[in-house]
């Protein structure tokens, strides 16, 4: 599916697949609760003052709205941290980290544990973690380094059996290869990576996230299986290889 797929959240049979995952409307909320400038950052972050987010189910997806407009997942989900993730990528290639937990330019606060691939636009994207996809949208063709471009990223995200959600951001236009509501198996072909949405340089962001109260997302620490061994921190600079298909 390579033709602007900008895929919508349309009420239909596979909403009830996720159901059980996809809590109601969260408590009230006031402005105290929403993310603060020092809390707030990365390419996954929403602009100050947006409307706060709906569960999904309740309104339909759009490429005008923001990832942060929906709640997605379970609220406060207990993450499995045993689970070894694989890279976002294919076997027998590696991308170097740009950006690993914590770093400075915009790994902070709710990203804190997101990492950077820096690799070059039309490069496979590989699904981390098995799951359903939740959301996805690569109808946007623009990217630049402003705030106000991140409702520009295309992206696919997919809701793990735990209540968490692998994200994967900065997508190619017209690239994504799944559909809402259908199950992806560990290592399955997304999309292509691009530079669309808050970016300054060809690259693929991902996260895992838990979803908390008042909706906004928080990013977990995970490992990642890999041929040197499980790295449980991506030293940024470095450049890891996947574990052949098989686990050998």
């Amino acid at each position: 599916m390579r033709n602007g797929f900008g895929s919508a959240l349309r009420r239909g049979a596979w909403l009830g697949s996720l159901s059980a995952l996809c809590l109601a409307a969260p408590r009230a909320t006031s402005a105290d609760d929403r993310p603060s400038p020092e809390i707030a950052g990365g390419a996954r972050t929403p602009a100050m003052g947006s409307h706060w987010p709906l569960p999904l189910g309740q309104v339909e997806w759009s490429p005008a709205m923001d990832r942060h407009d929906l709640i997605i997942g379970a609220l406060d989900a207990a993450h499995d941290d045993a689970y070894e993730y694989r890279l976002p990528y294919g076997e027998q290639v590696s991308y170097p980290v740009i950006q690993s937990y914590g770093a400075h330019l915009s790994h902070r606060g709710v990203e804190q544990y997101t990492v950077d691939f820096g690799m070059p636009v039309g490069t496979p994207v590989h699904a981390a973690r098995e799951g359903v996809v939740a959301l996805a949208e690569d109808s946007h063709d623009a990217g630049c380094a402003r705030e106000e471009c991140g409702r520009l990223a295309n992206f696919v995200v997919v809701l793990h059996s735990d209540g968490t959600t692998g994200e994967y951001f900065h997508l190619q236009h017209g690239s994504v290869q799944v559909r809402v509501g259908q199950h992806v198996a560990r290592g399955a072909l997304l999309a292509f990576s691009g530079n669309t949405g808050y970016t300054t340089v060809p690259h693929l962001h991902f996260g895992v996230y838990r979803t908390e109260q008042g909706g906004r997302t928080q990013s977990l620490q995970v490992s990642f299986a890999t041929r040197e061994g499980l790295i449980r921190e991506p030293r940024e600079g470095a450049r890891y290889l996947n574990l052949p298909a098989d686990g050998s």
